[in-house]
């Protein structure tokens, strides 16, 4: 019997990582000469729905899609902002039925939205991954390239999908049907779920300075309740000249404009995937007020925090 996947597309959905999952399914059915997977891509009330490269593709209505064992829900730019209730009912259902739920790209928005990642690791691309983190606290979050359960998965998007498609085949039909699927796109190596989506700074750093590579990685987790330089250098084992000597030597800065630059851009993920207020963002990133923040946000990206938000929303468009 045929596994057959339903493709949720979020508006302004990541074409690459659908199409890479669709692909991977289709390429097992062409090498096995069997059909081993049907999809279908699905919507709310069916109808065209336009990817994030302005590309649109026709998706059947919700109720239309039938019987499906894997309900994937495609996310991309703004799916933070896209979680109709409608949708959730539909994937509680689907899920309360036996089928597999889960997500590609930021779709992990609106299936956490739904409440089937709660007891479950999951996943998100890592440019949404404090915004994720900082809507639902209470849950496993992980930023490795995929996490695949038995009845739940999730994906960082893009051709990390392929990945998580390709160890589905291989769980499903085996190695050898998998690694000729992967030969099939020149993908060397299929990775695992512990593999890091994107190195911090922490690894770029470790070969030139462990050292500094250990300061860098206090300040970016501790972004909240930032440390004092006194004490991130005692944590490292140096006094404070010290570790400004390698700040300066590598990176070119003092400890301290780094670590500033650090909650700034966590700051920016704020305002751009959630909702949060000014002073929400403001109290999330250690700064001691709203108009502090503001002032700083303003000298690094030459707007208010306000307008930069309301500028970002307006250049990815409307839902």
């Amino acid at each position: 019997m045929s596994a057959r996947f339903a493709f949720v597309l979020v508006p302004r959905f990541s074409l690459l990582a659908l199409s890479s999952a669709v692909d991977a399914l289709r390429a097992a059915n062409v090498v096995s000469g069997q059909t081993l997977y049907e999809w279908v891509t699905v919507t709310p009330g069916g109808g065209e729905v336009e990817a994030s490269s302005g590309l649109a593709l026709r998706a059947t209505a919700l109720e239309d899609a039938g019987p499906v064992t894997h309900v994937a829900v495609c996310g991309g730019e703004r799916s933070h902002d896209w979680a109709p209730e409608g949708v959730r009912r539909w994937l509680r259902r689907r899920a309360h039925e036996g089928a597999s739920v889960g997500a590609l790209s930021d779709g992990s928005f609106v299936v956490a939205e739904a409440g089937l990642f709660d007891d479950v690791r999951s996943t998100i691309h890592w440019k949404c991954l404090d915004a994720y983190r900082e809507r639902y606290p209470a849950l496993d979050i992980r930023a490795s390239v995929f996490e695949l359960r038995e009845r739940r998965f999730s994906c960082a998007g893009g051709t990390s999908a392929l990945d998580l498609l390709l160890t589905m085949v291989q769980r499903q039909h085996g190695m050898d049907l998998a690694s000729a699927v992967a030969d099939n796109y020149i993908h060397d190596r299929i990775r695992d779920s512990e593999s890091s989506q994107r190195l911090s700074a922490f690894y770029h750093l470790v070969g030139r300075s462990p050292v500094l590579a250990r300061a860098v990685k206090l300040m970016e987790e501790q972004v909240e309740s930032p440390m004092a330089i006194a004490a991130v250098a005692e944590r490292v084992g140096l006094s404070v000249r010290q570790l400004s000597r390698l700040f300066r030597r590598h990176l070119s800065m003092t400890p301290a404009q780094y670590y500033h630059t650090v909650r700034i851009a966590h700051a920016r993920r704020l305002l751009v995937q959630t909702a949060l207020s000014v002073s929400e963002v403001s109290a999330a990133t250690g700064f001691c007020s709203a108009a502090h923040f503001a002032r700083c946000f303003r000298e690094h990206h030459g707007s208010s925090p306000r307008n930069y938000r309301h500028h970002q929303a307006a250049v990815q468009g409307p839902q």
